[in-house]
Order: C-alpha cells, then sequence, then structure tokens
C-alpha cells in the first residue's frame, strides 16, 4: 500500500510540473524567429525608418490593443513613448484576446503615413 502511495504521489507531481510547464511555455505562430535578426527599440525605428526596413527586425512588448473579432492585428508598446501596428492576418491564424501579453515578434517594417507598420511572419506570446 505504501509503495502504491508513494507511486500515485510521484505521477501527481510529475504531471503538476508537466503543466506549470506548459502554462508558462510561450505561444508561437508562424515561423520561427531568427536568433540574429536585430531587436529593434521602438524609439530608435522611428527615429530612423529606413535603416531598419531593408530587412527582417524584432521587437518586443506589451500588446495595449488588438482586433476585437479575431486578434489579427495590435498594437505594441515597449515604454518608450511609441507603439508599432503589427500585422499578422495574412498568416491566417485567429488569436486570442491577449491585451497586457508581452510578445516577441519578428518581421518587416512599413511606413503606413506617420505611423509604423510591422507585418509579421512569426510571433512569440508570453
Amino acid at each position: 500500500m505504501k509503495k502504491i502511495l508513494i507511486f500515485c504521489a510521484s505521477v501527481g507531481l510529475c504531471l503538476a510540473l508537466w503543466l506549470g510547464y506548459r502554462l508558462k511555455a510561450p505561444s508561437h505562430y508562424g515561423a520561427a524567429i531568427a536568433a540574429d535578426a536585430p531587436v529593434v527599440k521602438m524609439a530608435e525605428a522611428y527615429a530612423d525608418a529606413d535603416r531598419h526596413m531593408s530587412g527582417a527586425v524584432v521587437m518586443e512588448g506589451r500588446i495595449t490593443r488588438q482586433c476585437p473579432s479575431s486578434g489579427c492585428w495590435f498594437y505594441l508598446d515597449d515604454a518608450s513613448g511609441k507603439q508599432v501596428k503589427i500585422e499578422l492576418g495574412h498568416m491566417g491564424i485567429k488569436f486570442p484576446q491577449w491585451v497586457g501579453k508581452s510578445v516577441r515578434v519578428e518581421g518587416r517594417l512599413l511606413k503606413n503615413k506617420d505611423e509604423l507598420e510591422l507585418v509579421g511572419t512569426g510571433a512569440e506570446f508570453f
């Protein structure tokens, strides 16, 4: 009987640890984020947008606003006073409402009037 209780406790502990890991693991959508893609701060991107439009960049921050119907776009804020619109609708995936959640996105920067927009190829939500 003692061995059965120890076995059950061990299995329960393993399941609890696995579940805790799964809840903390980031949710990933799209292509893997390249390790060599430069991380660009939003203030830096606004200050010299043309320099960052030639290749893929990574931006990190918190979601402040999100598409209410399918989550296909959101605004990212990195506490620098600037925000960038992130467009992920072309990926054809519906995203949960994650306002306030942290995210890391890789993609290409575009100018849209006075705003910058990042067309994402991959995103990790934390």
